[in-house]
């Protein structure tokens, strides 16, 4: 099926808040209509969703609109799918309009887990008369939205009516019997801003830990892959990576203290792989023991609680490694090993900027060392080109003169910050050799 298309084409993706994986991730599907509140949608779900856009010309049936729409989907995985298509290709027949909507359905549950919304389609009113409603073309806008929720019922999809409060304000309108005015476009944000924060609240997510655990907080969303999911614990975002295989029966997992990257590091998928599960918490560059040591324990008690083993693999990202150590000393009881990146103490001056003067420094204290020594916590220590003389080797010397085993990995040309080993299986091998 092809509909005929406009003399002008045109389509438009927006994705915001692109390096956030820890809120749900929403897609707009629309026309001018969601070009106009886009924006503004987006800004009203900052705290509690991330918000792309994808409008087009095309109206549903025709091939290029879904050539497009599989761009606009390819590089973020979508939580749910609110969507429209209705003011274009007027033209077209009730029956293929039913046709197309049937189609973007099929293909929106076979490219995507995304939960979908439809929304219904927006008035047309006389061109240069905006208090009036077209007497040629509105009765077609009429019969779509009839024509949408039937299907939309038929395929089980909830409908949001934005029609009804559109008609009622005629002052929202401009003239060329489309679209709307500032003020009609922020009232339409609200109306689905309202729509999708009672479907977020409402989601019932069922996170099956492959099989010993099913009742999780928060939101699941892809990762690279691999399952996720994404929650808070007092305030404080998390995730937890699901295995790809079957899980180990000793429900081992890798920690670490950062949300993580885009995607999960080499390390991690290698564990993934082996039936590890992998856990993040927001807990870098907080300068201090209290509110790290707080999140620290609030995690371990939480994912121990759910069965996890009471033994972890500890790993920093960036500058939290004196934290870590402090922690794991404190806790070596907890801990199967180590694997830090970049652990070095900050200058005064950072200290300062901080607000926790000198308590970095202290983190990696002597004190520290020989508790985790004496505990035979094993370390290993991924060094990028920071002055090794001045942060690596110490610790290094001292940890191995206080009877403890540490290795050390120099990644040359990685400035400041090393993060992965394009091969893991050296890190791999030593967190596998120091299970207990």
């Amino acid at each position: 099926m092809f509909m005929k298309r406009e003399n002008t084409e045109w389509c438009q993706m927006y994705w915001f808040n692109t390096e956030i994986r820890y809120l749900p991730r929403i897609l707009l599907i629309g026309d001018s209509i969601v070009a106009g509140h886009r924006n503004a949608v987006a800004e009203r779900l900052k705290d509690s969703a991330a918000v792309g856009g994808f409008s087009s010309s095309k109206i549903v049936g025709d091939p290029g609109f879904y050539r497009e729409l599989g761009l606009a989907m390819a590089d973020y995985p979508v939580d749910y799918i609110y969507f429209n298509n209705g003011l274009h290709g007027l033209d077209c027949s009730d029956e293929s309009y039913r046709h197309g909507l049937e189609e973007l359905i099929q293909f929106l549950r076979t490219n995507t887990r995304a939960r979908l919304i439809w929304r219904n389609s927006t008035p047309i009113t006389e061109d240069g008369h905006p208090e009036n409603l077209s007497g040629k073309l509105n009765p077609i806008v009429i019969r779509r939205n009839q024509i949408a929720v039937e299907v939309m019922k038929q395929y089980h999809i909830p409908v949001d009516d934005l029609y009804t409060p559109m008609l009622e304000h005629p002052e929202y309108r401009v003239k060329d019997g489309f679209h709307y005015q500032t003020a009609g476009t922020e009232a339409q944000a609200d109306h689905i801003a309202a729509t999708l924060k009672k479907a977020l609240k409402n989601r019932t997510p069922e996170f099956n830990l492959n099989g010993f655990v099913t009742d999780f907080p928060g939101f699941i969303h892809d990762w690279d892959g691999c399952e996720c999911c994404s929650f808070k614990l007092n305030g404080v975002h998390c995730k937890l990576v699901k295995p790809n295989a079957a899980p180990t029966s000793e429900k081992h997992w890798l920690w670490r203290t950062h949300l993580g990257e885009t995607f999960p590091s080499p390390v991690d998928w290698a564990l993934l792989d082996q039936g590890w599960y992998v856990a993040h918490i927001e807990a870098g560059e907080l300068y201090g023991p209290a509110e790290s040591d707080r999140r620290f324990d609030m995690l371990h008690r939480f994912l121990t609680s759910l069965g996890f083993n009471r033994k972890c693999v500890l790993a920093s990202s960036g500058r939290s490694g004196p934290d870590i150590c402090r922690w794991a000393a404190g806790n070596t009881d907890k801990i199967n090993s180590l694997c830090l990146e970049d652990s070095r103490t900050l200058p005064e001056e950072k200290d300062k900027e901080s607000g926790a003067p000198g308590e970095r420094e202290n983190c990696l204290k002597e004190d520290n060392l020989k508790t985790l020594a004496d505990a035979k916590i094993p370390v290993l220590h991924l060094c990028a080109d920071v002055p090794a003389t001045e942060n690596t080797m110490p610790v290094e010397k001292r940890y191995r003169e206080l009877g403890g085993e540490i290795e050390v990995i120099y990644k040359r040309g990685a400035g400041l910050c090393p993060h992965r080993l394009e091969n893991p299986q050296p890190i791999v091998d030593f967190i596998m050799k120091h299970l207990s």
